[in-house]
């Protein structure tokens, strides 16, 4: 049996979908959302031992991206270390890591798996501690994965502010963009269950220019043309993070966001294109595609 966290999740709702055509997959959830198979759990280690005894391979994706420590190792060290835990010796582990591991400014560029680790924030320090429970694991792929674009609720709210002519360039837009396209990253994650080992999992990097300018082609609108300074944008993230601390609001963009945005990162794939047969669709046409889809609800 396949096992799985986060279905519920962005990333998890692809995975999910694509496993479960083929594959007996069960969703392991907080609470129940009507996912066929799923098990409610209260993600406690005995809880978990009970439900993966005989799993056949657990891939964990639940996990947080946001900006307040605490949160962060609790649901990506601490939940990790349980599901770590819980998984019989002889079952797969799948792991949704990130490229943030390496830092904002890897110590190598193009990055490949053996460039150094670099975590410079809260959030790639909690995904490295989750990467150091899993590579204990005997059987064990962790996956390094680039920002995942689709259509989803974030990128509408950045269309919507390039359809009004709201959009800023940071910094001067030639540094490239660790995008990977949703659906890709779902397929890696099925040819993983085959392999063990340390993936980056990253669609063809464009620019930051290049991206608005294909995002603003296909809504009909000019590309954004006004440019604001990587300190005045993580500035303004950064105080509307801590007003977010003290009001409960959401924050739209976030340092994290900011820093994908503004540094420049090329990633090798060449390891999980020969091993995995990771073959991410155009960064383009998947721009297009994600647009086209989120256009009827702006």
């Amino acid at each position: 049996m396949i096992y799985l966290t986060g279905a519920t999740g962005k990333l998890g709702e692809y995975v999910y979908r694509i496993l479960s055509e083929n594959n007996d997959v069960i969703p392991v959830v907080r609470k129940a959302s009507g996912l066929k198979n799923e098990v409610v759990s209260d993600f406690s280690e005995s809880s978990l031992k009970k439900i993966f005894r005989n799993a056949h391979a657990v891939i964990h994706l639940a996990g947080s991206v946001t900006y307040r420590k605490k949160i962060l190792e609790e649901s990506n060290v601490e939940l990790t270390r349980k599901i770590v835990n819980a998984t019989p010796e002889n079952a797969k582990i799948i792991y949704s890591s990130s490229i943030s591991v390496y830092g904002k400014k890897p110590l190598e560029k193009p990055v490949t798996e053996q460039t150094p680790i670099h975590a410079d924030s809260d959030y790639s320090r909690s995904k490295y501690e989750g990467e150091k429970f899993v590579s204990s694991h005997p059987h064990s792929v962790i996956l390094r994965i680039g920002a995942i674009y689709g259509p989803f609720e974030d990128y509408r709210i950045v269309l919507e502010k390039l359809k009004k002519g709201k959009m800023y360039i940071i910094g001067d837009g030639h540094n490239l963009i660790p995008f990977v396209y949703a659906g890709d990253v779902a397929k890696v994650i099925l040819a993983s269950l085959k392999k063990r080992g340390t993936y980056n999992i990253v669609g063809n990097q464009l620019s930051q220019n290049e991206i608005y300018r294909i995002a603003a082609d296909e809504l009909g609108v000019s590309p954004p043309s006004k440019h604001v300074s990587f300190f005045t944008a993580n500035s303004m993230a950064w105080i509307k993070q801590k007003i977010s601390c003290m009001t409960g609001s959401r924050v739209k963009i976030a340092e994290e966001h900011v820093g994908i945005l503004y540094y420049d990162r090329p990633f090798n794939c060449n390891k999980a294109k020969r091993e995995l047969g990771f073959s991410p669709i155009n960064t383009e046409e998947g721009i297009r595609k994600v647009v086209r889809e989120l256009q009827k609800s702006l």
